[in-house]
């Protein structure tokens, strides 16, 4: 039989070997749950922020939203769009009110290209002149759909429908109504 100094020997031995095991299964567990965590933890804290306005996130080319209009080439518009909507004074009143919400800070209250802001590098174009009365309702509304030159497209903003009533009223305006 061994003595008590020496039982307490080999029991001090066999905790430390116990504290030992306990050490490198905590030390592997926490290595194991870095290992595991590290490269997907970061993944919230280095994606890309994006704040409004910044930039703005193009659809992929060729794609077309749900329940828009195809797109169509300037002379493709020209030619096969026409206006659904006939001149009545419903019409006309609605195609004044988008008209001087969203043309007549370039165009003017008449049309002539005379806006708050025209002048310098900007001349917006007289609508009333024969050769823009002239061209096509599709014209007319493609180029309000997608603008031309400094033009900005007002796709966004101004529904079909919309659109549509401002060729009328700017027919109008070429009627001198």
């Amino acid at each position: 039989m061994d003595s008590p100094s020496r039982q307490w020997e080999l029991g001090a031995k066999s905790w430390n070997g116990i504290r030992s095991l306990l050490r490198a299964v905590a030390l592997a567990g926490l290595a194991a749950t870095a290992l595991w965590a590290w490269p997907w933890s970061r993944d919230l804290v280095e994606q890309i922020i994006t704040r409004p306005q910044q930039f703005e996130m193009l659809p992929p080319p060729g794609s077309i939203p749900r329940g828009a209009e195809s797109p169509r080439a300037r002379e493709q518009a020209a030619a096969s769009l026409r206006n659904p909507l006939m001149p009545t004074p419903e019409n006309l009143a609605k195609g004044k009110v988008l008209y001087d919400t969203y043309c007549l800070v370039c165009h003017g209250a008449a049309g002539r290209g005379d806006g708050p802001v025209a002048g310098g590098a900007l001349q917006p174009a007289d609508l009333t002149m024969a050769r823009i009365q002239a061209q096509p309702d599709g014209l007319l509304y493609d180029t309000i759909r997608h603008g031309f030159g400094l033009m900005p497209a007002y796709y966004e903003r101004l529904a079909p429908e919309e659109r549509w009533r401002v060729v009328l009223y700017v027919r109008s305006l070429g009627k001198g109504q």
